[in-house]
């Protein structure tokens, strides 16, 4: 069941130290040992060599990882073992094979996204009918037995999508400098449009065409997560094919997950060698920004109120982008930008994770939440559109005042 990852298991279990370190960054360790990122390597180890069953509470076990690499950054020898979680997924799902609402969502709507964007319609006619969005709705009583809170904050379903309002090819405003692809990733096309329309508007700004390609579909990153790794290959392959037959300079991005995935797991994790290539294209665009903008076109925001900066854990662990975004805040918001304590801790996300576990999804939010207030900040900027969604989510939860956007609507906002 371990066999085709049995190698790198061995490599990984040989050089972990038991230590402990990873314990120190794991935002879902919470004090018991079988919580740890170490457990979790102990497990996979006893599995891999014939001591213990890959059992459901095994299996539970590996789905407790937001997957947010804070204990590979920790680990003094190299030790990856949220990849390590990542192989017992895929080995469950190996074995068992996917949930019905799982297959259908990855098999059948992912690589369609006309059929997602009609089934958010649907959905959304049905928040609008039945007033959901409101709080103090009787309606809600029902959420917990769908298996979600019943004070979630819940974006709003149905809206024109990003492919549906933009054309595929937008022309740069002023001189022409660069020729990019841009890939906005499921979060951006099918509930926060906004987010997508305030990139390609900076795109165009600093004099770049933009190329939206209609048939892009979901990188596979909760397809991969989820332990489908042949479900997430396919989803890859049909993007591989689409990119490859444009010819751009960059392949912008404006979520985190999404440009980990394109830049380094579409070849690392899934094993596409003919993805390489399109990983080197990889700019998110906080990085794009910084290269291409005149400091003298950013005006300074004098009428903004207080922003702090949130690092998603994929833009920041993987992607190693930190530096940019804080240093295009600091440009146009002045003294009204600051720092908060534990900025790179994880909100709580996980993408999916906050949707499987939502009781963790916010105990793990307490520290953040608390960093936040700290700060005296009324707004917290971040690169990644879930983040934002786990953000808002957790401003309701605790009836906090505060609101959550993406770096880019900021940017767009001061950019001349």
């Amino acid at each position: 069941m371990l066999s085709n990852a049995n190698k790198q298991l061995e490599e990984a279990f040989a050089s972990c130290m038991k230590c402990g370190f990873c314990k120190a960054g794991c935002p879902v360790f919470l004090g018991r040992e079988t919580t740890s990122p170490r457990a979790k390597v102990r497990l996979a180890r006893a599995v891999a060599g014939g001591q213990i069953e890959l059992t459901q509470g095994v299996a539970e076990q590996m789905d407790r990882c937001l997957n947010c690499r804070s204990c590979a950054s920790e680990c003094p020898s190299g030790v990856e073992p949220n990849k390590i979680a990542l192989t017992m997924r895929r080995a469950v799902v190996e074995r068992d094979g996917l949930k019905s609402v799982k297959k259908l969502i990855f098999h059948k709507a992912l690589p369609n996204p006309k059929l997602m964007a009609w089934g958010l319609k649907v959905m959304g006619l049905g928040q609008h009918v039945l007033g959901l969005d409101m709080q103090n709705n009787p309606l809600r009583d029902i959420l917990p037995f769908m298996g979600i809170r019943r004070d979630k904050d819940l974006p709003a379903l149905g809206r024109r999508t990003l492919f549906s309002i933009l054309p595929e090819i937008m022309e740069p405003i002023g001189e022409h400098k660069t020729t990019v692809v841009y890939f906005p990733g499921c979060a951006t096309d099918l509930l926060y449009p906004e987010m997508g329309q305030s990139v390609v508007s900076v795109l165009r700004k600093l004099g770049a065409r933009v190329i939206l390609p209609h048939g892009l579909v979901c990188c596979g990153t909760p397809v991969f997560n989820s332990g489908d790794v042949e479900g997430a290959r396919r989803l890859a392959e049909s993007n591989i094919k689409l990119l490859s037959s444009i010819d751009a300079d960059f392949i912008v991005t404006s979520c985190g997950s999404c440009g980990l995935t394109i830049k380094q797991e579409w070849s690392e994790i899934l094993g596409l060698s003919n993805a390489e290539a399109i990983g080197k294209k990889v700019v998110d665009i906080s990085e794009f920004i910084a290269r291409y903008v005149d400091a003298s076109n950013l005006a300074v925001l004098d009428d903004a109120e207080v922003v702090t900066y949130h690092d998603s854990c994929h833009l920041r662990r993987g992607l190693g982008v930190y530096k940019e975004p804080r240093q295009l805040l600091a440009a146009v918001l002045g003294d009204k930008f600051g720092e908060m304590e534990s900025a790179d801790r994880c909100c709580g996300g996980g993408g999916a994770f906050c949707l499987y576990h939502p009781e963790l999804s916010q105990i793990v939010a307490d520290v953040k939440m608390q960093c936040v207030e700290d700060s005296g900040a009324q707004r917290v900027a971040t690169g990644c559109p879930a983040c934002v969604m786990q953000l808002r989510d957790s401003f309701v939860h605790r009836k906090m005042p505060q609101r959550a956007l993406h770096t880019i609507q900021i940017i767009d906002h001061a950019l001349k």
